[in-house]
């Protein structure tokens, strides 16, 4: 049986385009079923199946493959069986999708299909943000040195002084001299944008820690600052 062993964005690359696939066929019939008529706008034309905010392919890809992934954050699973275990994090299909036609889809996915009081900051995280829509809660990291995502944080900085950050050793001097609990499911935490996770900054390069680019010119501008 096969096997996949890899990182998150190595399981996107290679794996993500057959889910994608498999999700598309899952919405066909309800999609079908609208008879060409948009949620949004109830105008007859060709519609497309757009994720209801909050439960996007790649939020709930990451929430599954949390369940797979080991204490580096290497995934090790069988493609048929996590497959299966994506189109259920999909279901009910009526909560998780949207059929709109296209020109509603671009509105939905630029903000216009929340509230009012959430598009300014819909937008500005899509336009701005990208692939991660938690990117805000870095500046609120940064005041509140209480919390677990700032600490650890702060030991990577720390230890970079010196070198490249080894896992191995960030786990032990977050779990020894900051007595973190549990630093395994918080480390995880960090490296996806899924459900309620932290939110996605780190990445392995083999025992390497890394900070994504984008992530780390917020914590340049703002840790530095504390």
């Amino acid at each position: 049986m096969a096997k996949f062993v890899g990182t998150v964005q190595e399981f996107h690359h290679f794996i993500g385009p057959k889910v994608r696939n498999a999700v598309n066929n899952l919405t066909r019939n309800h999609r079908n079923q609208r008879n060409g008529i948009c949620e949004m706008c109830e105008n007859k034309a060709e519609l497309q199946s757009a994720h209801v905010h909050g439960h996007e392919r790649r939020t709930l890809i990451e929430k599954v493959l949390l369940k797979y992934a080991d204490e580096q954050g290497t995934i090790s699973c069988v493609p048929d069986e996590i497959e299966t275990r994506i189109l259920e994090a999909h279901l009910p299909i009526e909560h998780t999708f949207k059929f709109i036609c296209q020109a509603c889809h671009a509105q939905y996915d630029a903000g216009s299909g929340r509230p009012e009081n959430e598009r300014g900051s819909l937008a500005k995280t899509s336009s701005i943000d990208g692939d991660f829509p938690k990117l805000s809660k870095i500046k609120l990291w940064a005041n509140r040195p209480g919390q677990i995502n700032h600490r650890i944080i702060r030991a990577f900085l720390f230890l970079e002084r010196n070198a490249e950050v080894e896992y191995s050793e960030l786990r032990r001097y977050c779990t020894e001299n900051l007595q973190i609990s549990n630093f395994h499911g918080h480390y995880a935490s960090m490296k996806t944008d899924a459900g309620n996770s932290h939110g996605r900054v780190f990445f392995n390069e083999g025992s390497k820690v890394k900070i994504w680019d984008r992530v780390r010119k917020e914590i340049d501008a703002f840790f530095k600052q504390t």
